[in-house]
């Protein structure tokens, strides 16, 4: 049977009308697929309201139980004289919905331009431009220098959490630049080095992979020194009552700076490090000595006191050792894979040096039992999973302009809608710790339609992801029971007491410590 297809109407000179900036969307298209034939119909956005983020619906509730976009707004420094200019509501909630959408570019938010139904959502009147974004964090760092705005409200997660016992870790990571951006200098940088780039400096809460905060600091500035400051800022800035158990770090933290100015202000630390000469010195010692005790994951430990060159004093020193197979040379595998046996060792002889020693060397004042100190350093892994995550899903590999400070701005109002989001995930599924490659797709991006009838709008969620049962189980609970928590007619129940509830919600499935938490004595010289 013949296919009655339309044709794709065209101007007289050849052009396709589908070609052209702004087509009528009324035309109707027919195509041919593997499946059938179909029509293709274009619906104007002024008379549709859908999004493709469909869960940002039970997001929205999370924001406004909690209080945290609208404090966020309100707090804003940013002020317009033009009448012709953005909201500010607008500007934020526009950032908001491209970092949620895992955008890392700001040229990203013209796709945003049609989502009026995400927008309203957010109580949006419209969603500017890219250009208005970029201005927008311009006239902030420049009017208003030094603002505390973003730490107020980074402060705002820390209400119920940290008096809980806590670790706090600390971390570098390099942002890669290929442009003549301020601060775009060559350091260190193992993905590509000679590359100019920044350095991001982070602290977090351990295991609940919250973070603090960040400092962007030039691509020369990799050494862990360029945090400190940030770091003993924020402890005086809090009381004693909400500072870790201890502080932990890898190699590029167990320096005489970090350790100093950490006992002058009495607090603990647990640093991994750097197998330097003296350090193999050290193993070599305790090797003679041979006392050795068992620790946990066939690790053997020991303890020895150490004073490395430009430390000032000595400091307790955990050694660690455990057998691990060597790859044995190229020759001797065909041999073991049985491949080529000519000239092959004896089975015996590479069964006598198939095993050597593998080290780990840490520096602390802590007072804990040396078999659980190589337990609580292997807890830190963890934070690696976040910079990953931050710099493939969430835009730190991206946002990218020319001065500094815009750059920094920007990267602390991501990691604080990750902690938002991180936190949401965790009070909807507090059994599983979700990234947002898998978090996403489970929560957030559900094609959704708004339908009026009667003054009631209602919003209906297209779910296409194999989980759908659990996944609507999951929300409809958590959204039941912030409703119930929102409407509760006890005049306490603020939005601080609801973050307070989901708070202890979420600390019923997460410790943010491993083993019984204790603050353990300071060591003495």
């Amino acid at each position: 049977m013949e296919d009655k297809t339309t044709t794709t109407p065209t101007r007289q000179n050849g052009e396709s009308i589908l070609d052209v900036k702004n087509p009528p969307l009324k035309v109707k298209t027919g195509l041919r697929t593997p499946g059938s034939n179909v029509h293709v119909e274009w619906a104007a956005m002024e008379t549709e309201q859908t999004t493709r983020t469909g869960g940002l619906v039970y997001f929205a509730q999370f924001l406004e139980a909690t209080g945290f976009f609208s404090r966020w707004v309100e707090s804003c420094p940013l002020t317009y004289e033009s009448n012709n200019a953005p909201l500010k509501r607008d500007v934020l909630g526009t950032i908001l919905l491209s970092v949620l959408n895992g955008h890392d570019r700001y040229a990203h938010i013209t796709a945003l331009r049609g989502d009026a139904l995400s927008s309203e959502l957010l109580g949006m009147k419209a969603v500017p431009s890219e250009d208005s974004v970029r201005r927008a964090l311009q006239k902030i760092v420049k009017d208003h220098p030094g603002s505390d705005w973003m730490d107020k409200n980074f402060e705002a997660l820390h209400e119920g959490l940290l008096e809980e016992p806590w670790v706090m870790d600390l971390d570098t990571t390099v942002k890669q630049l290929y442009g003549r951006q301020e601060g775009a200098v060559a350091g260190y940088n193992p993905a590509k080095p000679g590359r100019p780039s920044h350095v991001y400096h982070s602290f977090w809460v351990a295991r609940l992979r919250l973070c603090l905060g960040v400092k962007v600091r030039p691509g020369n500035e990799n050494a862990s020194v360029y945090g400190l400051g940030h770091v003993l800022e924020w402890l005086n800035r809090h009381p004693v009552e909400q500072h870790p158990l201890f502080i932990r770090g890898d190699v590029g933290f167990g320096t005489q700076n970090w350790m100093a100015a950490l006992e002058q202000a009495r607090k603990f630390y647990l640093f991994k490090l750097r197998q330097t000469a003296k350090v193999k010195e050290l193993i070599k010692l305790v090797e003679i000595r041979g006392e050795w005790k068992d620790s946990t994951g066939n690790w053997q430990c020991c303890e020895a006191r150490l004073r490395l060159s430009g430390w000032t004093r000595q400091r307790r020193v955990a050694v660690y050792r455990r057998l691990h197979a060597k790859k044995p040379p190229a020759r001797e595998q065909a041999c073991l894979t049985g491949g080529n046996q000519d000239g092959c060792l004896a089975l015996d002889i590479l069964e006598e040096d198939a095993l050597s020693w593998e080290y780990a060397v840490y520096v602390t004042n802590l007072d804990y039992d040396l078999a659980d100190i190589g337990g609580l350093y292997d807890q830190r892994g963890d934070n690696e999973n976040c910079y990953d995550e931050l710099k493939n899903h969430w835009g730190w590999g991206g946002f990218t302009v020319k001065d500094l400070q815009r750059s920094e701005l920007m990267a602390n109002i991501v990691v604080l809608i990750y902690n938002w989001w991180s936190v949401f995930v965790k009070f909807v599924d507090g059994e599983v710790a979700r990234e947002a490659i898998t978090s996403r797709p489970l929560l957030l991006n559900h094609v959704a339609r708004a339908v009026t009838h009667q003054s009631r709008k209602t919003v209906r969620l297209f779910c296409i992801h194999g989980l759908i049962e659990t996944i609507k189980t999951k929300l409809e609970k958590a959204a039941g029971l912030l409703s119930l928590w929102m409407s509760s007619s006890a005049e306490q129940l603020n939005g601080g007491n609801i973050w307070g509830r989901i708070i202890a919600h979420i600390l019923q499935n997460h410790q943010t410590v491993g083993g019984g938490a204790r603050c353990p004595p300071l060591l003495s010289g």
